[in-house]
This record gives C-alpha cells, sequence and structure tokens, in this order.
C-alpha cells in the first residue's frame, strides 16, 4: 500500500498531490512543480509525475469561489531530504485510511481515495 505525506497544509507522499497558486504565465503543472519547491525542497527533477490522473476541487473561501488541480507524482528517491518552509511545521506519511482521517474536507478524503484507486489499477 502506498503511503501519503502530510504537512500542515498539504497532502504529499510517496505519491505526491501537487497543488499551487497560478502565478501569471504559468500553466497549472509548472505551478504544482513551484508549490512543491518552495512547500517541501523537492524539485520537478526529483519526481515522476503519474500520467492519467488529475482531481479538481470547487470550493468557497470568504465568499469566493476557489478551484485546486492535484496529480500525482512519485518521488525517484524515497530518501530524499524533505525541506518544508515556515508555511508548514511538520510532516509524516500516512497510510491511506489515516490520510483521510486527517483531511479536513470531505472532498480532500474522496480526492485521496480516487488516487489510490487510480494507483491500485494502474499497477501492473
Amino acid at each position: 500500500m502506498k503511503e501519503m505525506w502530510s504537512t500542515a497544509r498539504a497532502w504529499h507522499g510517496h505519491n505526491i498531490y501537487l497543488s499551487g497558486h497560478v502565478d501569471p504565465g504559468e500553466s497549472d503543472l509548472e505551478t504544482a512543480f513551484r508549490e512543491t519547491q518552495e512547500e517541501a525542497g523537492l524539485d520537478a527533477s526529483q519526481l515522476n509525475v503519474i500520467e492519467g490522473f488529475k482531481s479538481e476541487l470547487n470550493y468557497v473561501v470568504n465568499s469566493k469561489p476557489k478551484t485546486v488541480i492535484y496529480w500525482l507524482a512519485e518521488v525517484k528517491d524515497y530518501n530524499v531530504e524533505i525541506r518544508l518552509c515556515e508555511e508548514h511545521q511538520a510532516y509524516r506519511w500516512l497510510k491511506l485510511e489515516e490520510a483521510c482521517k486527517l483531511a479536513q474536507y470531505k472532498e480532500m478524503a474522496a480526492s485521496l481515495k480516487e488516487g489510490h484507486q487510480f494507483l491500485c489499477s494502474n499497477t501492473p
């Protein structure tokens, strides 16, 4: 079973959910790589994006609609050093069930489960 990595604000892991706010001129995926670099110190060259999975969550924050897009990626070296930015206090590796329990929103837990199902159905 794959593990998810939990920080104070983001879900990442051996199978990493990449996300972030899009800066002008960036694609959604470029944003995800930049945010992962900024928040966890992981460069795009240290990740393999898993083709075919993308999860989009829509919700309202302060009366404004928000869309967050997640992709799955795998770290190439499981011993890579994680360097958290000041936004995060800690991280830990979690099994799917634990990650879903800690998810703040039912939609995030559903997204984690969808990612896990995708991985299980596409593993040789």
